[in-house]
């Protein structure tokens, strides 16, 4: 979703000149687009070879003295578009599941000369008509440094029933603008390794003092020599990561269901009949949209299978949710429209990543609650390895 803005071209330009002013990065803005419209695409060229695709999505933040409000407050509002535009549609975040592009979102203070960098992950959708407030402090640390890293709380609101952050904390950085570098590799590995606030922000401490040698690093492909993202951000060795997946079952049945839903999403990739695989890495979201060959959009939700079969031998899986709401005992339970087909995984019992598929429709209902899913199903003959005669197509 694209917006029109205006009155907003000094941020531009302050965002444009901090990226082509790092010192010693040679960078260089291959492509911007024009004035009036947000988000801002960029096209970056860094360190002579690196090209960065950037999103930004920039709101001015200033100082100003308001009535019944602390005197050291700096603050700047989301908001795109008229008040009514705002309660019509969720505003989501431009993003690029390639990786390649990175989405950002910053308040800019093109007077006083720093940025304020939000967690794009607790933003997205945009909470549109909120004002994000900071102390003056805060500012003077970063200008001093460069880069100041801090917590903050956020709490539930009148439009939204939790705190964004599951912690009730998010981690902000205020940075000066030949820092600017600094922060798009701090977003761009806290979203690639998916890390929660804790870590977003013990990353981010790390990433101030870097060297402009490290940052060239930092985007180094997947098979380049040197440790992995995720090593640095643990502050452990692979091995020494594996070895704690394998001894704690609970991460070690985590990391299981992902792997699982990673092999079939190249299977499902793969599969003639499908045109389109879409990741939905979102809370009370089924795992994968899927777009077929003739425009059908359907929902997949993936499961792994019981590793113990029933006494005559038959194969289970389990469709339920790890946890039920409070006050709502049924909520742990699927309803039938939640998705359109199940996928289980029979890793646990063959040792192989295959699948079996079966459309939500045709699973055995909860005694209870007709609407529901039972939680136990089993894996007989109705099941099929080809999910598009699943489907009928």
């Amino acid at each position: 979703m694209t917006y029109r803005t205006s009155g907003r071209g000094d941020v531009r330009t302050a965002l444009l000149n901090a990226l082509e002013s790092v010192p010693g990065a040679g960078a260089r803005v291959l492509f911007a687009s024009p004035d009036g419209t947000s988000p801002l695409y960029v096209g970056l060229e860094v360190f002579g070879t690196q090209r960065i695709g950037l999103l930004l999505y920039p709101f001015r933040s200033n100082r100003r003295v308001t009535k019944n409000r602390p005197g050291n407050e700096n603050r700047f509002q989301i908001r795109y578009g008229s008040e009514a535009s705002w309660h019509e549609k969720q505003h989501a975040l431009a993003s690029d599941i390639a990786g390649i592009d990175t989405t950002i979102v910053l308040g800019v203070d093109p007077d006083a000369g720093h940025f304020v960098g939000l967690d794009s992950s607790l933003y997205d959708p945009l909470p549109m008509g909120i004002s994000f407030e900071y102390k003056q402090e805060r500012v003077e640390e970063a200008l001093a440094s460069g880069w100041k890293v801090f917590e903050r709380e956020n709490y539930p609101g009148t439009r939204r029933g939790e705190a964004r952050s599951r912690t009730g904390l998010e981690t902000v950085v205020i940075f000066h603008p030949a820092k600017i570098l600094h922060y798009i590799h701090l977003e761009r590995r806290a979203r690639r390794l998916n890390l929660d606030g804790p870590l977003r922000f013990k990353l981010a401490e790390s990433l101030g003092g870097a060297s402009l040698d490290e940052l060239s690093e930092i985007g180094t492909s997947a098979g380049s020599a040197g440790p992995h993202d995720l090593e640095k951000a643990f502050d452990m060795s692979s091995q020494q990561i594996l070895n704690l997946l394998s001894s704690a079952n609970r991460l070690h049945v985590a990391v299981r269901g992902r792997v699982a839903e990673w092999h079939l999403e190249r299977q499902l990739e793969s599969m003639a009949g499908v045109e389109e695989v879409l990741p939905l890495d979102l809370d009370g979201q089924p795992d994968f949209e899927i777009v077929t060959q003739n425009g059908s959009k359907i929902r997949v939700e993936c499961k792994n299978c019981s590793p113990k079969t029933t006494a005559s031998g038959q194969r289970r899986v389990e469709v339920q949710k790890t946890r039920a709401s409070k006050g709502d005992a049924t909520s742990r339970y699927y309803d039938v429209e939640h998705f359109q087909v199940v996928a289980a995984c029979l890793f646990p019992v063959t040792g192989k990543w295959e699948f079996l598929f079966k459309r939500s429709e045709d699973l055995k209902p909860h005694a209870e609650y007709s609407h529901k899913i039972a939680a136990m199903q089993t894996l007989d003959d109705s099941w099929s390895s080809d999910l598009l005669s699943v489907l009928g197509e």
